[in-house]
């Protein structure tokens, strides 16, 4: 897809996201950006890119061959009844059309990277809602609902999630193939409206973050993580672990994945926990602390790496607030408006 028809979308669907997103990797200033929004909406006020339009130009499916299968904050999951291979997740109409393209592509380039995630098919519309074909994976279950079904097994399941983790920050992406993380959070930073002293305090933190290449998920938590391992199998059993919902991924600094974690382990109300994760605040705080554990202490010893020697795992987990307040930004520019919590959180780090 051109840099020109993907922008036509972004605007067309008024994606804030996928322009930061596209920006950060072309390094397109300020002005610029003022200059191609005119220019794209001059062109859209002639021809007019209708969601109707995109619609046609997707595979059809029909919902009575699916059944539902989940539910999330941007839309629902199906699988096919007439091939158990496949399932979709068809996104909320108000989801802006331009993201749903930027997922796609972002799976297709992660699969082909060799990371393990279910293999992407083609964009696909019920005749209202547009959505992406996965290969779906038999069997699965997320962490989330794993630790929610067997909640006993709560330090296997954070160490089996600590060394995925790892394995995939071992990964080192090509140059250019996704965005750089520190440089969308820059661009996210001059977008929201905070304090100057606080956005002034945050760039010099993100600008002192160390460049590198590794592999980062973008959106790392137990609902992002799923496993066929059968309920009460030991994890000695065959089955396979992938990362789900890659709409975010990108490279940097590895600390960057664990923003969004923490924040749900932490940060988060025990309504949006037990609404999405199926688990609440006791529970994803003792997760978090057996993760933080083998991340970080196992025998490669990344805690010194990282923060220096002396440390421990409530050192960690309070060294890791200010990479928690960098994913506040996205938060705060999908929404609108950042949360109460958050906000104290952000207050207490950079006010």
């Amino acid at each position: 897809m051109t840099v020109f028809f993907r922008l036509i979308v972004y605007f067309a669907s008024y994606t804030k996201k996928s322009i930061i997103d596209e920006f950060a990797q072309m390094n397109i200033t300020e002005s610029v950006i003022g200059t191609i929004k005119f220019v794209t909406f001059a062109i859209l006020s002639v021809h007019r890119l209708t969601h109707q339009q995109f619609l046609n130009k997707m595979k059809t499916i029909d919902l009575n061959d699916y059944v539902k299968s989940g539910a999330g904050a941007n839309g629902d999951s199906y699988f096919n009844l007439r091939d158990e291979n496949e399932m979709v997740k068809l996104y909320n109409p108000d989801y802006p059309t331009g993201s749903i393209y930027d997922e796609l592509e972002v799976a297709q380039k992660v699969y082909r990277e060799g990371i393990p995630s279910p293999e992407p098919g083609v964009l696909v519309t019920d005749g209202e809602r547009i959505g992406i074909q996965f290969r779906r994976i038999v069997g699965k279950r997320s962490f989330s609902r794993m630790l929610a079904d067997e909640p006993e097994r709560v330090a296997e399941f954070a160490g089996e999630f600590a060394r995925c983790c790892k394995e995939l920050h071992s990964h080192e992406c090509a140059e250019g193939a996704f965005p750089d993380a520190k440089q969308q959070f820059l661009s996210l930073l001059e977008a929201v409206e905070q304090p100057a002293s606080i956005k002034g305090r945050m760039e010099d933190f993100i600008r002192c973050v160390p460049d590198c290449n590794t592999a980062l998920h973008g959106d790392m938590h137990i609902g992002n993580l799923i496993s066929t391992l059968p309920a009460g199998a030991p994890l000695s059993s065959p089955h396979k672990v992938m990362f789900i919902d890659l709409g975010y991924f990108s490279h940097g600094f590895p600390l960057f994945d664990f923003g969004m974690f923490r924040a749900i382990c932490l940060s988060s109300d025990e309504e949006f926990r037990q609404h999405d994760f199926h688990v609440n605040g006791k529970m994803t705080a003792e997760f978090w602390n057996h993760m933080v554990r083998e991340y970080f202490f196992s025998s490669d010893r990344l805690a010194e790496k990282y923060f220096g020697p002396g440390q421990t795992v409530e050192s960690v987990t309070g060294a890791l607030v200010p990479y928690e307040c960098c994913k506040y930004l996205l938060v705060q520019y999908n929404l609108g408006f950042l949360p109460e919590n958050y906000q104290k959180v952000l207050n207490a780090t950079f006010g």
